[in-house]
């Protein structure tokens, strides 16, 4: 005879009872599990000293296995140990937010960048060797073209205009032998620019070859976007003309909408004019966190760069080794004769390619923003960066919301939903990363504008897709013929150009309200002239013209064999 209670039992056998669940102290870090806890990531709470060592080590997982060598084992190339000395430089992309700050701040407190002087280490006193040899900052300031953007920092008061000195001020003060340089978003008409760059390298200057090149102009007025050669920067102008006044127009011939993608482009072209022009620049680190890139994922799918998504995107691309694909040089046989002359001196400089690296891919800018905080580099970090006030002002009542650009809000958009679901980033992220880049990179043609390969048929596919002109009781057929000639005999930029940077280029029906808005905030612009295009698109231009082969023939005798 049982003395338990046998109606509990088999009502416990048909449902069993719930297991209890061990409920998680918020207080206490989850890892120590001994510390008060401080931040919570994800659902998991961390107090200060956890929570560098989590940022440190995803901050290696992304660093340190395309700096290991192929060879090795799997095992070896994803695990945390250091990497070897790598052959050249790194190039750090600092725009003083978060994202670049941190990344900074881990490689010089980790000693992953030397000071350049090759000083042997002591292994056995715990010094490690440093993964470059050298590092160089790279700062490129908008203050130019974004206007006086108020900042105002803690017991600092506000601040306007631009950040250069200071900037400079603080890389200096860390004394680590980093080298600095300082560019302007409108350096990208200056074609003195890598004769700059050598003498900050402390490189000889080569002649002005480049700097009485002709200049090209593009009609935005016109859909096929023909293109005009002058003499110099002010022979269909009778005022003088400066960097900044080039970039001003081009700026206020474009709308609002496609300001910052080009802003974009000009950054990139910048960088990788540095990364070509300082010697043996053989990476280039970005800043950029996984919240930028959730933001980059869905405007750009919106902007149509859907086809290049996957190669901007990727955390390790590979820059091609050919040097006409990414500096400022007038022509290729201008820089085979450089390199002629420097090899007759014993001063020859190796043509490579690097790499373009983003480690800080699997951190979010509130990650970046606390480990900052933690580091007291708040007050020297800057966010913003303004990008869609570029230009003049709008129209007093024609913007909706505050919203610019499809950058903005599509920043705003994931800001909001990311507060109450913190999976938002990471989700569309793993969702970006199954893009796969269609064939091969090397076999397509770049765009003269964004250096990236070329959608096939992009100009086809746009005259498919988009209204180019309405039809009217005037006879649009005959107006087309009138124009079709002069399309023959002149060079057209919409053919070379990508279906995103092709939409860029707005056609004369933006343009015309982007004038008229222009000339209603009292700015002197003359949109009937032709516009001037940088010298980097010029220089795409040539490329794509000469053609890839032939420009490889050309200097194939100053290439590295593999």
């Amino acid at each position: 005879m049982s003395c338990g209670d046998n109606d509990t039992q088999e009502q416990e056998q048909l449902m069993p009872r719930r297991r209890q669940v061990r409920r998680v102290d918020k207080s206490i870090c989850q890892k120590c599990r001994q510390t008060k806890s401080m931040y919570i990531i994800r659902n998991v709470t961390f107090c200060k000293t956890c929570f560098e060592a989590a940022v440190f080590s995803r901050f290696t997982k992304s660093l340190h296995p395309p700096l290991k060598s192929p060879a090795s084992s799997r095992s070896a190339a994803s695990s945390g140990y250091r990497p070897p000395t790598q052959p050249g430089s790194a190039l750090i992309a600092l725009s003083t937010g978060c994202g670049s700050t941190t990344l900074l701040d881990l490689l010089l407190t980790r000693r992953y960048i030397g000071k350049g002087d090759d000083r042997v280490v002591d292994k056995t006193k715990g010094e490690k060797e440093p993964v470059w040899r050298k590092g160089w900052v790279c700062y490129v300031d908008f203050s130019g073209v974004i206007g006086e953007v108020e900042r105002r920092d803690e017991g600092q008061g506000q601040r306007e205009g631009s950040r250069m000195e200071e900037v400079k001020k603080w890389v200096e003060g860390r004394e680590n032998g980093l080298g600095w340089v300082g560019l302007r978003a409108e350096d990208v008409f200056d074609k003195g620019l890598r004769n700059r760059l050598r003498a900050v390298a402390g490189m000889p200057v080569q002649d002005d070859k480049e700097e009485t090149a002709a200049h090209c102009a593009v009609d935005l007025k016109d859909d096929a976007l023909p293109l005009l050669s002058l003499s110099s920067p002010s022979s269909s102008s009778s005022s003088p003309t400066t960097p900044l006044t080039h970039l001003r127009n081009l700026l206020t011939s474009l709308p609002p909408s496609s300001r910052p993608q080009l802003l974009s482009h000009i950054l990139s072209s910048l960088l990788t004019t540095v990364a070509h022009t300082l010697p043996h620049i053989s990476h280039v680190l970005m800043g950029e966190t996984s919240t930028r890139q959730a933001e980059r994922l869905i405007s750009g799918t919106a902007l149509g760069r859907g086809w290049q998504l996957p190669l901007e995107l990727a955390a390790v691309r590979a820059e091609p080794a050919l040097p006409s694909l990414g500096h400022l040089i007038s022509s290729a046989e201008a820089e085979a004769e450089a390199e002629v002359e420097a090899k007759a001196e014993g001063e020859k400089r190796e043509i490579i390619g690097f790499t373009w690296l983003k480690p800080m891919s699997d951190l979010t800018a509130k990650e970046a923003a606390i480990y900052c905080h933690l580091r007291s580099l708040s007050s020297f970090t800057y966010n913003a960066r303004h990008w869609d006030s570029a230009g003049p002002p709008p129209a007093a009542g024609k913007m909706k919301g505050g919203v610019k650009s499809l950058e903005m809000l599509t920043e705003n958009f994931i800001a909001g939903l990311g507060a109450s679901h913190p999976a938002t980033v990471s989700t569309i992220n793993r969702t970006g990363g199954k893009l796969v880049f269609p064939g091969k990179e090397e076999d397509r043609p770049y765009c003269p504008v964004c250096q990236m390969p070329v959608d096939p048929s992009a100009l086809e596919w746009k005259s498919r897709t988009a209204l180019t002109f309405l039809a009217t009781k005037t006879e649009p057929t005959a107006i087309n013929k009138q124009q079709q000639p002069q399309h023959d005999e002149i060079e057209t930029l919409a053919p070379l150009l990508c279906y995103s940077c092709l939409t860029t280029l707005t056609p004369p029906t933006i343009v015309s309200k982007a004038k008229a808005k222009a000339q209603t905030a009292g700015l002197n612009v003359n949109g009937d002239e032709p516009v001037l295009l940088p010298v980097w698109v010029n220089e795409g231009v040539k490329r794509r013209q000469v053609g890839r082969g032939k420009m490889k023939d050309e200097i194939k005798e100053f290439l590295i064999e593999e």
